[in-house]
């Protein structure tokens, strides 16, 4: 009896420790890749990829373990891949299901991407390094190539009856919560048959599903796809049932709104209110920036918790910011901002090889015709950010949770404080420059100190009263912190998410050594009772 409890009691603890739990979600950076565009295996015979074709271009979980390298020297600590499950077959009117989010039968892997053991070896080789994976599931809705005509049947695997779905309607107006949540996704080339979460039978299914996998392969986190088609009160059970740090798609700009999700859902979304007014900010030397400090206040000011929300410039469903402009400074200002404001920083693969992609499907360009350069400007960049986010906890264990205060300078900059992190952001453009001075009583700093910027990493000297000149050169963003809390920012060495913050980051490796010596045990134990027996 003894044995028993001990050994459910050490499994039971054992497989907790080795997930993100919400607020271990907080010093997380996520880098989202989609699988068939990521890394080719070495046996592909061709590379050609062309994204604007929407087919498989054939990137495999096995070869993403090749590139982890990539991902962890560029300060990542999390890694997304596209959903794994089983999509629907063929050629249709909106190309191939190379991109995962067209499920079919959800208790399949998909084969396009290789097999269980090799999605158990990926996440396997993610967590040996102390990182983190991130499963997303697309839970409102299953694709058919009709609409109307659709008709469930056992390819479906659980949903196979009429009564695991809502009837057939097309979404008309955005406005109207109901048609939202209960009518189709999708067009007569590719529907989304819309799932009956309101049903006991899919809300159960879909609970028991998350635990299994989660359980099955190690899932530390979970992203959530097309969240407002489904009733906030799904997503407290189904949440529950995961027990891991969420974050989900709420794509709509209307701060009020999408902060329900979060209020009455417990989902952590994506701030897609900052986005909008984020990307117009920089998408000129005319951007509006006050818009930009309105709604990072009205965000701060709504939501229970900002410090949650999952904060980026690209993704697969947006145009990318190269898209937008070919400013480089622009640019790079517009990536720095995940990481010094309240939230989660989210990157998106190819941004760092500066992908220019607009619109779906023209963003979800191979990665592999880059040739993994670990030399340019952005990848750099990331990683002194990465970095410095880090270096910002360890001098200030509160920082992850400090709020944020964001105020304009001038026409062309904002100052972000979130101490101990000062951040001067700008779009002046490339080749402007222009002075701003950073006084004591914004920043906290004292006199004569020595400030490093993680982006030039440059040292610069507070004068006699604390206050500080800082030289906007070329436009390009400043992100500082005191010189003798900078860590390992700019040292030129490969970022170790695992050791910079052993509080938080360290909990995947101290987990994994934890369970080696536990199942040690555990196995002397099962020896011990088997001869005692």
């Amino acid at each position: 009896m003894f044995f028993s409890l001990f050994l459910v009691t050490f499994l039971g603890f054992s497989s907790f420790s080795l997930a993100l739990d919400t607020a271990s979600m907080r010093p997380r950076s996520v880098y989202q890749l989609v699988t068939d565009r990521f890394a080719l295996p070495s046996s592909s015979s061709s590379t050609s990829c062309n994204p604007s074709d929407r087919k498989i271009c054939g990137g495999t979980w096995a070869a993403i373990e090749d590139h982890l390298d990539y991902i962890q020297q560029m300060g990542w600590d999390t890694v997304w891949i596209s959903p794994v499950v089983q999509n629907i077959g063929g050629t249709t009117g909106e190309g191939e299901a190379y991109h995962g989010y067209w499920s079919l039968d959800v208790s399949q892997l998909n084969p396009n991407f290789g097999t269980a053991s090799d999605l158990t070896s990926l996440i396997s080789k993610i967590h040996e390094r102390g990182m983190y994976f991130m499963l997303d599931v697309v839970i409102n809705h299953v694709a058919a190539t009709s609409s109307s005509n659709f008709s469930p049947s056992s390819s479906y695997g659980a949903f196979s009856t009429s009564n695991d779905y809502h009837p057939f309607c097309w979404i008309t107006d955005y406005s109207n919560q109901t048609q939202v949540e209960d009518c189709w996704l999708g067009d007569d080339s590719v529907a989304l048959p819309d799932l009956n979460t309101e049903s006991d039978t899919v809300i159960n299914y879909w609970n028991g599903w998350i635990k299994d996998m989660i359980s099955n392969y190690s899932v530390d986190a979970v992203r959530i796809d097309t969240v407002k088609h489904v009733p906030q009160g799904f997503w407290k059970t189904f949440t529950s049932s995961a027990g891991i740090a969420n974050i989900g798609e709420v794509l709509n700009g209307d701060p009020m709104y999408v902060s329900g999700y979060q209020s009455n859902g417990n989902i952590n979304t994506f701030n897609y209110p900052t986005y909008y007014p984020l990307v117009r900010a920089f998408n000129s030397t005319s951007g509006n920036l006050t818009e930009l400090v309105n709604m990072t206040t009205w965000v701060n000011d709504i939501f229970p918790d900002p410090t949650l929300l999952g904060v980026f410039v690209d993704n697969h469903d947006n145009p990318r910011m190269a898209s937008y402009t070919s400013d480089t400074a622009l640019i790079a200002n517009a990536h720095a901002f995940p990481f010094v404001v309240d939230g989660i920083p989210y990157g998106y693969y190819g941004a760092e090889q500066g992908f220019s992609g607009g619109s779906d499907p023209d963003n979800r360009e191979p990665l592999w015709t880059s040739g993994y350069n670990t030399n340019t400007t952005l990848y750099t960049m990331f990683k002194n950010l990465n970095d410095v986010r880090r270096a910002a906890f360890n001098a200030s264990n509160s920082f992850y949770e400090t709020r944020m205060n964001v105020t304009q300078m001038g026409n062309n900059e904002i100052l972000i404080v979130k101490g101990p992190l000062i951040s001067l952001l700008s779009n002046r453009g490339q080749g402007s420059s222009g002075t701003v001075t950073i006084p004591s009583g914004s920043s906290g700093w004292g006199a004569n100190v020595q400030v490093l910027d993680a982006v030039a990493c440059e040292i610069m000297n507070t004068d006699g009263s604390g206050n500080l000149d800082v030289k906007v050169n070329e436009g390009m963003p400043r992100v500082m912190i005191v010189e003798t809390s900078k860590g390992n920012v700019c040292s030129g060495g490969t970022s170790n998410s695992s050791t910079s913050t052993k509080s938080a980051a360290g909990r995947r490796a101290d987990a994994g050594q934890w369970g080696q010596v536990g199942w040690t045990v555990v196995g002397t134990i099962m020896l011990v009772m088997g001869l005692c027996g």
